[in-house]
């Protein structure tokens, strides 16, 4: 397989400029041109998205277009395989594309192009996501200046904590979901080059001390189920903590403990929330590619889009 730096477009840290969309949901745009060589003189955040060709992904993707992009961030947009999705993309000087091979699944995509020129090392908070999510979904009460909603993700992250997660799954054993998370420098650092010491125990989709994280590149289902099982364990492991923005995470102190005992599974399925659904408004985003109550998806998909309210307006650029 070529290296990243022959099949990847260059990454340098990205430069910033305002930029205002003025897009609907339906919207088509060029190709963004890539203008970037300074190193980001703001405390902006790095976020990451996956994106593979499929039905439900292109839906998300045209909807967080739309109401999720902003200026206060720099945006690098991973497509995976054969895809003309990027022409959904608007051309702003914090927003970049990387085409790659679908290769290494989500989670070794982002280590491909975050070690890429040291990408990381230019940014002190990041935001990893892949297209099988739908949102960001905020209320009506939630318009001030301190919801954006990358901003109450990345808010979670303090000294102790440096995995943040819309949600946690007990099986096979307690983990954040991998849909999308948060985390700072020192996280990164973890995420990226995870120490010998901390790495995960053997299951059911890996061995002991399999890759974990954005460390490697996942040739199989397994390896990549494995390598999100074992994270939430490395960072507790290396002396921190993790986080989730599911309500039901936050029931008690030891959730990640008892979890078995409540006879938990993985919450991401139609029913399977204590015999409910999570609501995107406790998690900003909506698990999409699980048909997990599609009316309800559907109609906060429009209500938000005929509302009119876009990350561009809601969030604070560091400028």
């Amino acid at each position: 397989m070529a290296s990243c730096a022959q099949r990847c477009t260059r990454l340098s840290p990205i430069s910033f400029a305002k930029f205002q969309v003025q897009a609907t949901f339906d919207t088509t745009y060029s190709k963004p041109i890539i203008q970037a060589n300074e190193v980001p003189k703001y405390d902006r955040p790095l976020i990451l998205y996956a994106y593979a060709e499929s039905e439900v992904a292109r839906a998300n993707l045209e909807y967080f277009v739309v109401v999720g992009l902003h200026s206060a961030a720099d945006f690098v947009f991973i497509f995976n395989g054969e895809t003309n999705a990027d022409s959904l993309i608007p051309d702003a000087p914090n927003i970049r594309i990387v085409h790659r091979n679908n290769t290494c699944f989500d989670l070794g995509a982002y280590g491909e192009v975050l070690r890429t020129d040291s990408l990381w090392t230019h940014y002190r908070r990041f935001i990893t996501m892949n297209a099988s999510i739908r949102g960001p979904f905020l209320p009506y009460w939630a318009q001030s200046k301190s919801a954006c909603w990358s901003d109450l993700y990345l808010d979670r992250i303090n000294e102790k904590v440096k995995l943040v997660g819309m949600s946690a799954n007990c099986m096979p054993r307690f983990h954040i979901q991998s849909m999308i998370w948060a985390t700072d420098s020192v996280g990164m650092k973890l995420l990226l080059f995870p120490n010998s010491s901390t790495l995960s125990p053997a299951d059911g989709f890996g061995a002991a001390g399999a890759p974990v994280a954005y460390h490697s590149c996942y040739d199989g289902w397994h390896s990549a189920v494995h390598a999100e099982v074992g994270t939430a364990e490395m960072i507790i492991a290396a002396g921190y903590d993790v986080d989730a923005m599911m309500e039901a995470y936050h029931k008690s102190k030891g959730f990640r403990y008892d979890c078995h005992a409540d006879g938990v599974g993985d919450l991401l399925f139609n029913g399977r929330y204590f015999g409910s659904n999570i609501h995107p408004y406790e998690t900003i985003f909506m698990k999409a590619n699980r048909n997990i109550d599609p009316k309800l998806l559907q109609s906060l998909t429009e209500w938000h889009l005929a509302e009119g309210r876009r990350s561009w307006d809601i969030c604070q650029s560091y400028t």
